[in-house]
């Protein structure tokens, strides 16, 4: 018994072993989406806190495990963890990386077969709702410095999901030639 703690603590010192990526108890990186209901993710529904298979009901990701999860766990985790975020305290980026990580689970067929043509419906109608109420949304850096604003991509992901962007925005050519979203 003495010999097995000695391992223990000489590879706990030594750091030769891998250490979890998360301590929630559960994997959170093969999930696959069960539609709990269409409005689930979109603004300002907060149904997903009822959600019994979202990992995050009863917690919240904090501002540094929420870009963890984004990075490493997989489009269905990072789904949950970004509508948990958006029902505690609504802003543009949670919603709109709660629809960019729909749309992640519907290209990836990463809900059931059936589900998947209201998992894309739930991707647009995000988008939407982030260019409805937070049309000044930013991205920002890790230093948290604005980098990018949101309603461009948001706009072109509706486009590209074959979705019609409504609320009168507009893409338009900037001088320097790039697309911006634009409600005139």
């Amino acid at each position: 018994m003495r010999t097995c703690l000695l391992l223990v603590a000489a590879l706990a010192l030594s750091g030769c072993y891998d250490r979890a990526s998360y301590e929630y108890g559960e994997s959170l990186e093969d999930l696959t989406l069960a539609v709990y209901d269409p409005t689930v993710g979109v603004y300002p529904s907060t149904l997903v806190l009822e959600d019994p298979n979202n990992p995050f009901a009863d917690s919240m990701p904090g501002e540094l495990t929420k870009w963890d999860i984004q990075t490493h766990a997989g489009p269905v985790a990072a789904f949950y963890a970004w509508a948990t975020v958006l029902a505690r305290g609504a802003y543009g980026e949670a919603q709109y990386y709660t629809a960019l990580n729909l749309v992640r689970v519907y290209q990836n067929g990463l809900a059931a077969q059936e589900d998947l043509p209201v998992v894309r419906e739930m991707a647009i109608r995000g988008y939407q709702a982030m260019l409805d109420n937070f049309p000044d949304a930013w991205a920002y850096d890790a230093s948290g410095q604005p980098a990018y604003d949101l309603a461009t991509p948001a706009y072109k992901a509706i486009v590209e999901l074959g979705g019609t962007v409504s609320g009168g925005w507009v893409l338009v050519r900037t001088s320097s030639g790039t697309d911006k979203a634009v409600r005139p």
